[in-house]
């Protein structure tokens, strides 16, 4: 079964960024990153996510 759900699939931004919350690289995201913005890692991102909860 396909699991794209009829979604085109989404582009990609390479580069060499540094996760605002733990500084892993990272060298691949699904947006091109505003300059001066924070910008986390997968984890980061779910741990930052879960502790604002849900609305």
């Amino acid at each position: 079964m396909d699991n794209n759900q009829g979604f085109a699939p989404r582009q990609m931004f390479q580069g060499n960024w540094k996760c605002s919350g733990c500084g892993t690289d990272i060298t691949e995201l699904p947006f091109e990153p505003a300059e001066g913005r924070d910008i986390f890692c997968k984890d980061c991102y779910r741990k930052n996510r879960q502790s604002r909860g849900n609305y």
